[in-house]
């Protein structure tokens, strides 16, 4: 603007940007407006005034004498500024019109001439570069810091998972989770109750975002302090269903869950789930697959749910595997799911490993089937081995 003013004698010099939101052309920079010009300097888009024009036609349009404007309402404020001629050029993006260039003259009439309207398009040209570079530079800094947030986010997501596996007599365990971006909704833990029990939970909060990570620590908070009192699976599964009901219907996700009581000295495994998938249990010497289910609505669907609650005796050499719909749910370039199939047959494949090494042997079964590709859900895998 300044440069124009200089070296070109323009008493005014504008540009506006288009505000999408409100349809107007909204003045970025200006030089040598008055202060009543200024305020009513904002153009809508629309073939009355010949900014409009300019604008929605894509080309530059010259008035280089104002005695003979054909446009009332631009005319108004030209005379009205004692302004003689005036040229308004398209600052486009990529071929698309963004906003005006406008220059105005108060002295001079026909000042402009085709060589010099070809060299003020040209300048439009140029500051269309500099607002598309200064956009993606924009779009780059926002980016970088959203990542960062997000690393932030998904840190201290992964901190509330439990660091190791606790020891309790007559078990072996593992656990797992990988989300599907810096953030997601999945939930696993492992709460010792005494020198003999222990409760394990695993859970999938809908979506893949931080309101699922947020739901995720409120929900680890309230069974990290409820697994404190002495109570059943499916007791402490209503006590989350009333505590969350009022937060997730706001936020319009829910809750799937699997909750287990494992009592060392009895062997006995008492459970309860909340609409979440089956785990799958493979008995020692047997290739065929039970799956535990208990009758229980999702978290979040409705009120005063009454969830039922089972028990089942292990033996030694039993296999217990909870895990969350995204392995099953991950899909080849062909479209085919993992499955529950598939995934039972792995496990009589590799029942007699580790925990441990079950779980990884799983995760790289599903990426080879995936193609490598990036899972679309979160997945968590906990395995439970009777020894």
């Amino acid at each position: 603007m300044e440069l124009l003013q200089q070296q070109f004698k323009f008493d005014t010099c504008v540009i506006r940007i288009l505000d999408e939101e409100m349809k107007t052309l909204t003045v970025q920079s200006q030089k040598g407006m008055s202060s009543d010009h200024l305020n009513e300097s904002d153009r809508e888009l629309s073939m009355g005034t010949y900014s409009g024009e300019a604008f929605l036609t894509n080309s530059t349009v010259v008035v280089n004498d104002t005695d003979s404007m054909d446009k009332p309402a631009s005319a108004l404020v030209v005379r009205r500024e004692g302004i003689r001629s005036f040229a308004h050029a398209p600052i486009t993006v990529e071929g698309k019109p963004v906003g005006i260039l406008s220059a105005f003259s108060k002295s001079m009439k026909g000042i402009f001439t085709d060589e010099f309207v070809e060299l003020f398009t040209n300048l439009a040209g140029q500051i269309g570069i500099a607002l598309r570079n200064a956009l993606q530079a924009e779009k780059l800094i926002q980016a970088k810091e959203h990542e960062k947030e997000m690393q932030i986010a998904r840190t201290i997501q992964m901190g509330l998972l439990p660091t190791r596996a606790p020891e309790v007599a007559g078990i072996s365990l593992a656990g797992t989770c990988v989300p599907a971006r810096e953030v997601g909704g999945d939930y696993y833990d492992f709460l010792v109750r005494g020198a003999r029990g222990l409760d394990l939970v695993i859970a999938d909060v809908s979506g893949h975002n931080v309101g699922a990570a947020l739901l995720m620590a409120e929900v680890r908070t309230i069974i990290q302090a409820e697994a404190k009192i002495v109570r059943g699976p499916g007791e402490i599964l209503c006590v989350l269903n009333d505590f969350l009901y009022e937060d997730l219907t706001r936020a319009e996700l829910f809750i799937t869950m699997f909750y287990l009581n494992y009592d060392a000295g009895t062997r006995l495994l008492s459970f309860a789930s909340a609409g979440h998938n089956p785990p799958i249990l493979r008995r020692s010497g047997s290739r065929a697959c039970e799956y535990l289910d208990a009758e229980g609505l999702i978290l979040g669907i409705k009120r005063n749910v009454t969830f039922e609650e089972k028990q089942v005796r292990l033996e030694p050499g039993d296999l217990l595997l909870l895990y969350t719909d995204g392995i099953t749910e991950a899909a080849n370039p062909a479209g085919e799911l993992f499955g529950e199939d598939r995934l039972c047959s792995l496990i009589a494949e590799y029942h007699a490993l580790h925990p441990q090494q079950i779980i990884d042997n799983l995760l790289a079964q599903v990426r080879s089937f995936a193609a490598n590709q990036n899972l679309t859900d979160d997945v968590s895998l906990v395995v439970l081995k009777a020894l």
